[in-house]
């Protein structure tokens, strides 16, 4: 965000005015009176009823694919929490696939059977912040931008 809290709330202003995926004219480009688009997208997993995980994410155009890789992680493949917010990300952004280092060899090769790839040399805030809890007082804080767990 912008640094910026409104005087007395504690909230933090958010800077998606100047996404250029979500206004690609200019912040300047949304009509008066209507809602503006957003990519954020927090979220909680249920299971039998019950919350089994919230997530969310900064990361403008990466919020998407940061969270569905967290929670496939977890889900799909029993990753545990950190290990899942921690591991390596991609991302198609144009015409190009931008990889986190640590993606497995076979993993690139793959892709770059298909696509051009663009691999990072180190992680970065670019990839998204996937703060993850879950209800057995667990959860993943993303070093990507800056955040920490802690249990009390």
């Amino acid at each position: 965000g912008p640094g910026y809290f409104v005087p007395g709330t504690g909230i933090m202003l958010n800077n998606m005015m100047g996404e250029d995926d979500l206004h690609p004219e200019g912040f300047h480009s949304s009509p008066p009176g209507q809602r503006v688009s957003s990519m954020m997208s927090p979220s909680l997993l249920l299971k039998n009823n019950a919350v089994a995980m919230a997530i969310g994410s900064g990361g403008s155009k990466r919020i998407r694919t940061a969270i569905t890789q967290v929670i496939s992680s977890i889900v799909d493949f029993g990753i545990p929490v950190q290990q899942a917010v921690e591991a390596p990300r991609i991302h198609w952004d144009g015409d190009m696939m931008q990889v986190e280092p640590g993606l497995p060899q076979e993993s690139l090769d793959a892709l770059q059977q298909h696509w051009p790839v663009n691999i990072w040399s180190a992680i970065d805030v670019y990839f998204g912040g996937a703060h993850t809890v879950l209800p057995d007082i667990a959860g993943g804080g993303d070093p990507r931008r800056g955040g920490s767990v802690r249990v009390l």
